[in-house]
C-alpha cells in the first residue's frame, strides 16, 4: 500500500510538472505576442502610418499604447464615437398637391366651418373685384394714350396755309396729288385739311374753342351711329369722333348745323362744354370757331341748356333742337326763343331771321340720358368775332325737363306750358 501511494504521488507530481510546463509555454507565447505587437506599434508610430500618442520625459520619447488595450464600456464607446448626422429625406410634392393646397386657402370646402366659408367668399369677391378694376383701368388708360397719340398725329397733318404764298400753295397741292394719286379731292377745298381728307374722306371740318381743350376734327357719315364708337381712322374706340348730323350740308351751312361729341370723363372730346353750365364759363369762351374743309366760320354763343333725349323724362315731350332747316322765318325765330328760354344765361347777342346757327350736343348727367346743348350764332359779314360779355346775366328760371325738377325735388313751373314743335 505504501508502494501504491508512492506511485500515486509520483503520478501527481508528474501531472503538475506537465501543467506547469504547458502554462509556462502559453504564458511565454502570449508574452511573445504582446512584445511583437508592441514592436509593430512602435514601428508604425515612428513611420507615421498610424496616429499613436507619444509622451516625452527626460529627453526620451515613449509611445503610449495603453489606450489600445483598455476595454471601454458600451456607453463610453457611444460617447467617444462621432455621431453621424441624421439624414432627413424631403418629400417632393407634386404639382397637383401644390395647386390643391394653394386654392384650398381661398376656395370654400365642405369641411370648412360656416365662418371660414364666409371669410373665403368675401376674400374671393374682393380679389376678383380688385383684379377687374385693375384690368379695366389698364384698358381705359391704354385707350386714353392711344387717343391722345392719334389726336396729336392728326394735328400734325394740318397744313399751315397762312404762311404760304400762291406759288407755294400750288406746289403743295401738286405734291399732295403726287402722294395720293387715287384720291379725288373736292373742288375748292382748303389745302389746310387735304392730308386729313386723304386719310378719311368723311372729314367735313374742324372745331375749336379757345379757353378749352376742344380742338378736334369733325366727320359726317350716312347716319348718326357710325362714329359713336369709331374713331377717325376707322378703328373701334369709346371716344368715337365728333360728327356733323347726317341731314346737314357739309359744304353750305344749314339754318342749324348740329355737331355731336362724347362727354369723356378724362376731359377729352366735348367734355369741356360743361363750362357753359355757369355764366363765368361762358364769359371765358364766348366764341366757337368752326372750319369746314372749304371755309372758316366764327359763331357767337347765344345759349346753353340741359334737355332730355327720352320722352318719359319730360311728360312725353322732347325738345327738338336738331332741326336743320326751318320752313319760315317765324319758325326759326320761335326756335331761337325756345332756346333762350331754356338757356342757363342770357347774352346780348341778337339773332335775326336770316342768321345761321351751330349747335353742339353732348351727354350730361343731371338725370339719365340728359343732354347739354350749346348754341352759337354765325358772325355776320364784316362782324368781328368778339363779344362784350359784361352784359351777360344769369337766367333766374330756365326751363328744364321734368326729370331735372324731379331729381332736385322741385315743382316744375313749366309743366303746363305749350311745347314747341317745328
Amino acid at each position: 500500500m505504501s508502494e501504491n501511494k508512492a506511485n500515486e504521488t509520483n503520478s501527481f507530481e508528474s501531472l503538475l510538472k506537465d501543467l506547469s510546463e504547458a502554462e509556462n509555454s502559453n504564458i511565454k507565447k502570449e508574452s511573445d505576442d504582446i512584445i511583437n505587437d508592441i514592436e509593430n506599434e512602435i514601428e508604425q508610430a515612428v513611420s507615421g502610418d498610424r496616429g499613436i500618442k507619444t509622451v516625452t520625459e527626460n529627453g526620451m520619447t515613449f509611445v503610449d499604447i495603453t489606450a489600445q488595450y483598455v476595454k471601454k464600456s458600451d456607453s463610453a464607446n457611444a460617447e467617444d464615437k462621432p455621431q453621424e448626422p441624421v439624414k432627413t429625406v424631403k418629400k417632393v410634392r407634386t404639382f397637383n398637391e401644390i395647386f390643391s393646397d394653394f386654392f384650398s386657402k381661398f376656395l370654400p370646402k365642405k369641411e370648412d366651418k360656416k365662418r371660414e366659408k364666409i371669410r373665403k367668399i368675401v376674400m374671393d369677391v374682393s380679389v376678383v373685384t380688385i383684379i377687374g378694376c385693375v384690368i379695366a383701368f389698364g384698358v381705359l388708360f391704354s385707350e386714353h394714350l392711344v387717343h391722345k397719340s392719334d389726336s396729336k398725329n392728326l394735328h400734325g397733318l394740318i397744313v399751315d396755309t397762312d404762311n404760304l404764298n400762291s406759288e407755294q400753295y400750288d406746289e403743295a397741292w401738286q405734291e399732295l396729288f403726287t402722294k395720293y394719286p387715287s384720291v379725288e379731292f373736292p373742288q375748292g377745298m382748303n389745302l389746310k385739311y387735304a392730308y386729313l381728307y386723304a386719310i378719311n374722306p368723311e372729314i367735313v371740318g374742324w372745331i375749336k374753342i379757345n379757353g378749352t381743350n376742344l380742338d378736334v376734327q369733325v366727320v359726317q357719315a350716312a347716319d348718326n351711329e357710325k362714329y359713336l364708337k369709331t374713331d377717325f381712322y376707322g378703328k373701334k374706340s369709346r371716344y368715337g369722333c365728333p360728327y356733323l348730323d347726317y341731314r346737314s350740308d357739309a359744304k353750305y351751312l344749314n339754318d342749324n348745323n348740329v355737331i355731336y361729341g362724347h362727354h369723356m370723363s378724362d376731359g377729352l372730346m366735348f367734355s369741356n362744354l360743361d363750362k357753359y353750365k355757369t355764366i363765368d364759363g361762358y364769359k371765358q369762351s364766348p366764341i366757337i370757331q368752326y372750319d369746314t374743309i372749304y371755309q372758316t366760320y366764327y359763331f357767337k354763343i347765344i345759349a346753353a341748356f340741359v334737355t332730355n333725349s327720352l320722352p318719359e323724362d319730360d311728360n312725353d315731350y322732347v325738345f327738338n333742337y336738331t332741326v336743320s332747316d326751318f320752313s319760315s322765318d317765324d319758325s326759326f325765330m320761335s326756335f331761337v326763343e325756345e332756346i333762350q328760354k331754356r338757356s342757363i344765361f342770357n347774352t346780348n347777342v341778337n339773332v335775326l331771321p336770316d342768321d345761321k346757327l351751330i349747335t353742339l350736343s353732348t351727354c350730361s348727367y343731371e338725370f339719365q340720358k340728359a343732354r347739354l346743348v350749346v348754341v352759337g350764332r354765325l358772325c355776320r359779314e364784316n362782324e368781328e368775332p368778339t363779344v362784350d360779355t359784361s352784359e351777360a346775366t344769369i337766367n333766374p328760371a330756365p326751363r328744364y325737363p321734368q326729370a331735372w325738377y324731379d331729381a332736385k325735388g322741385m315743382a316744375n313751373p313749366y309743366k303746363d306750358a305749350e311745347n314747341w314743335n317745328p
